[in-house]
């Protein structure tokens, strides 16, 4: 398997139970995600904001990737919302800093076993994302090893020398649609995916969990920005939210960001065969746009 890894630069893990999830659509009343449903799973943390609402559930993966066998950790999933229908993008701004200071929490939490070697954060919203859920949510999955591929990406990103995103090599390829003292949004100058835009801390952090407070609340209105925007571009948009963290130990240089990107189609034979997507829209082109609409919101 080794050779054919280093060969093919494939990485897999077989969860054969996945097969079984449910799919839940807007309108089925049998949603595992609501309070309402008796078949609510029991939580392994609740946050709660003004009064009795409840805005965040981390709840066990019914269908994880992990096993005892292979891939060996956990598998959460953090229900943001009690609303069935509710959309990320009309979360206010202290409901998205209580998500993801929860789910922060519950990456320190993860951090404290000492076998657990990677995080990953993830947010699929829609079909074309790989939602099976219609209910909003999102995923942790911490891994006793590090994904193959994720370590010849830290190997690759280690090699420079530098850190790219530290650097002015970002500023001179890519195209920065906002900047404040805290975080970057930036369109890289290769994405695989249109609209795809990145959210990059100043600071060179490692991974996600070494974020303050205060950059967390200020992450979570960048987030809401960028998924109006979204809105406005196509408001029937699917999409992915990816915390890109490096492992938890430390022994690659990484810096932490977070990837948005809009689904608009399916990955398709080209794109598989050679791993190179294919895009509809230049980068320059939509980068401009988003900062046009962004300026108007900051009005």
């Amino acid at each position: 398997m080794k050779i054919f890894q280093e060969l093919f630069n494939q990485t897999s893990i077989m969860a054969p139970k996945r097969d079984a999830r449910p799919f839940i659509t807007e309108k089925d009343s049998s949603c595992p995600f609501c309070l309402a449903n008796k078949e609510c799973l029991e939580s392994i943390l609740d946050e709660s904001w003004e009064g009795d609402e409840l805005l965040v559930r981390i709840v066990p993966n019914r269908y994880p990737i992990t096993s005892k066998e292979k891939a060996k950790g956990a598998h959460d999933v953090v229900i943001d919302t009690q609303h069935h229908t509710l959309h990320p993008k009309d979360f206010t701004f202290s409901h998205w800093e209580v998500l993801l200071m929860c789910i922060q929490k519950r990456w320190h939490e993860l951090m404290q076993n000492p076998k657990i070697q990677f995080i990953q954060v993830f947010k699929n919203y829609g079909i074309l994302a790989g939602a099976s859920i219609s209910h909003s949510h999102w995923q942790i999955l911490a891994l006793e090893e590090v994904p193959y591929s994720m370590q010849m990406k830290y190997g690759a990103y280690e090699q420079e020398g530098l850190c790219y995103l530290c650097s002015d090599l970002h500023y001179k390829e890519g195209f920065i649609v906002y900047a404040d003292s805290a975080f970057e949004i930036w369109v890289p100058p290769i994405p695989r995916f249109p609209y795809e835009v990145w959210i990059i801390p100043r600071k060179h952090y490692q991974h996600y969990g070494e974020l303050s407070s205060e950059e967390v609340k200020q992450l979570g209105k960048l987030i809401k920005y960028l998924l109006q925007i979204y809105h406005q571009i196509n408001p029937h948009y699917d999409f992915n939210i990816c915390m890109m963290s490096g492992d938890v130990k430390g022994n690659y240089n990484y810096h932490f960001y977070v990837q948005l990107v809009m689904r608009m189609g399916h990955i398709a034979g080209f794109e598989i065969a050679t791993g190179c997507h294919i895009l509809s829209v230049e980068p320059s082109a939509y980068a401009k746009e988003m900062k046009k609409i962004l300026k108007g919101m900051y009005k």
